[in-house]
């Protein structure tokens, strides 16, 4: 049986051409790991390229998604999971299950393990089953009375913490964005 690291962490975040995770395209993955002791230890940002794209209008408005650029800067699926799993060997040892953190995580998880499953791979094999979501963090505190306001969206928790994304729907920025919101509500409960 594996076993789970106790302090350090993969914080995620995708952009995708819709919500579908078995219909839209997945377009790109910021990953970040991050260290309970010394906070980001390391980044990358995979950009994925297919010969067919399913996007929405809605996605392509939000992403700003391009087919060209993408083309230009992505890589073909199989090799999107071999990067994500060499950056990942690299910072966890290949005993443990890596546990996930990230703002409504679940619908990156799910758009990562078709991604997975498309190119032979088990998700499972590699990730824990627990993960952190900063919704459910914000939230509680919410409901709790730590936060005076209740808040909705990352939108609305990276206003409320003062954090500044420069690029807003980019998986690596919003990635970033999610390591700040998160270390601000452990500052947050440690002060309490």
């Amino acid at each position: 049986m594996k076993n789970r690291t106790d302090n350090k962490f993969l914080f995620i975040d995708t952009e995708t051409g819709g919500t579908i995770p078995t219909k839209h395209s997945l377009l790109s993955i910021g990953l970040i790991v991050w260290d309970t002791n010394f906070g980001e230890i390391a980044r990358k940002e995979i950009f994925i390229k297919y010969r067919r794209y399913f996007v929405t209008k809605e996605a392509q408005r939000i992403n700003k998604f391009n087919k060209n650029n993408q083309n230009n800067i992505g890589i073909e699926p199989a090799n999107a999971v071999e990067e994500l799993m060499n950056f990942i060997n690299a910072y966890f040892p290949e005993d443990f299950y890596v546990t996930i953190i990230g703002h409504n995580v679940h619908f990156d998880i799910d758009f990562l393990k078709v991604l997975f499953r498309k190119c032979g791979k088990s998700f499972d094999n590699y990730f824990s089953h627990r993960y952190i979501d900063t919704y459910s963090v914000f939230k509680t505190l919410a409901l709790a009375g730590v936060l005076d306001k209740d808040l909705n969206s990352s939108a609305d928790a990276f206003k409320y913490f003062n954090i500044v994304v420069e690029n807003r729907h980019d998986a690596l920025d919003d990635c970033l964005a999610t390591v700040k919101l998160y270390e601000k509500m452990i500052n947050l409960l440690s002060n309490k």
